[in-house]
């Protein structure tokens, strides 16, 4: 079964991503919003690493065979064949039919899975577009194919869909480095206010404020960075790390965030507030 691609827009292939490789320096990557990514797995009927679509908007994509489709992720002005395609409900999709996913009303990812998952040549295990490393299994160009498995699972769908969380207060667990911050500092983490910057991207999320100010830290070594991890540069921002984020840094981290606290901040836009608490 395949689809033929008439647009990519911001698009890219993830599954899971590729775990073990940090010590070659190649990042996890993988989905950035897990939750959704394996909401959508569930409801196309697939095993929870299958590969599938993670976009931002401006995706067309033509059926040659009959397939079945289920978007997650970000609320998003999608159609099939210019009917609307409900979320978080497997839909049938016929040969010639064609989906759109325009563009996304209320957060940052949509993700859009297909019964049998998407296949293709893994490097290093895994499917994942890393745009830190440059690794790119499965490049989508205009005119391409996108190969799926065969599945003899029943996909389903939701009642009510399940749009991604926007907690008051995402928790801050305190990290390796926080012990280098005077108690003015680790209390200024928590009470101003932070928003979502634009030149946030798969890597990291970087969170600025107008109470910002500088900070001086000792020479630090390089350390192991985890998903989550949340750095202090030295202009006094947070950079939050996400699926293609580095493997070792220097920057002091003062702090680190649940999985799905990650994923509630991933799905953000530009100029949202953001709130922390220990």
């Amino acid at each position: 079964m395949t689809l033929i691609v008439e647009r990519a827009g911001l698009t890219t292939v993830q599954d899971y991503g590729r775990p073990g490789w940090a010590h070659l320096g190649v990042p996890h990557s993988g989905a950035v919003d897990r939750g959704s990514f394996l909401l959508a797995n569930r409801l196309a009927g697939n095993e929870r690493s299958a590969a599938m679509l993670e976009t931002s908007g401006g995706l067309s994509l033509r059926a040659a065979a009959v397939v079945t489709v289920v978007i997650t992720g970000a609320d998003t002005d999608a159609s099939i064949n210019d009917q609307p395609l409900a979320h978080c409900k497997a839909t049938l999709v016929r040969p010639g039919d064609t989906i759109r996913i325009n563009r996304l009303l209320d957060g940052m990812r949509c993700y859009v899975a297909f019964t049998g998952g998407v296949r293709g040549l893994a490097q290093l295990n895994s499917l994942s577009h890393d745009s830190l490393s440059e690794i790119v299994p499965m490049p989508l160009t205009v005119g391409g194919e996108i190969t799926l498995g065969a599945t003899d699972r029943l996909a389903t769908g939701l009642d009510v869909p399940i749009v991604p969380r926007r907690s008051p207060r995402l928790s801050l667990h305190p990290g390796p480095h926080l012990s280098l911050l005077t108690s003015e500092q680790r209390q200024g983490l928590v009470t101003q206010q932070w928003i979502t910057a634009q030149d946030s991207n798969r890597i990291g999320i970087r969170l600025t404020s107008d109470a910002l100010r500088r900070n001086k830290f000792p020479e630090l070594l390089s350390l192991p960075l985890v998903r989550g991890a949340v750095q202090l540069t030295p202009g006094g921002e947070l950079v939050v790390m996400l699926a293609d984020h580095p493997t070792t840094g220097g920057y002091p981290v003062v702090g680190v965030l649940a999985s799905d606290d990650v994923d509630d901040l991933a799905q953000r836009p530009t100029g949202t507030p953001v709130v922390l608490g220990w």
